[in-house]
């Protein structure tokens, strides 16, 4: 499941992502992300990975196709991504796609570093 969250800053599109992903968690996640990526603002993105028990293929299916279709907008619009998790891999994987990314700023956190996650991401 991929819900919104608000951590109180404007300027920051928030998600806790638990349990198991699917291809509507993915639908329902890129409906709230579209219209920031299609405004003229620039944004953060800060992601809590909590608990999750897998993803199915469909949904990262779908997730790739999102980002390759969307892909000019989210390299020019998403600045800075804050990724909060206990799990090391998960760490060490978004840290190596984001090496490839280098115009989007990405750390990674606990989550006894989410205070501090949330204020990095919510930065200038």
């Amino acid at each position: 499941m991929i819900k919104k969250i608000d951590i109180g800053h404007p300027n920051v599109l928030a998600f806790r992502v638990e349990g198991e992903l699917d291809v509507q968690d993915m639908k329902a996640s890129q409906e709230v992300i579209k219209p920031e990526l299609e405004s003229d603002a620039p944004f953060n993105l800060y992601l809590e990975m909590a608990a999750t028990e897998g993803v199915e293929p469909a949904a990262i299916q779908e997730r790739v196709r999102f980002i390759l279709s969307n892909f000019s907008d989210v390299m020019s619009k998403v600045k800075k991504i804050a990724i909060v998790t206990d799990k090391s891999w998960l760490q060490h994987l978004m840290s190596g796609v984001f090496t490839v990314v280098t115009s989007i700023e990405q750390r990674s956190f606990s989550f006894d570093e989410a205070d501090a996650a949330r204020r990095w991401v919510a930065s200038h």
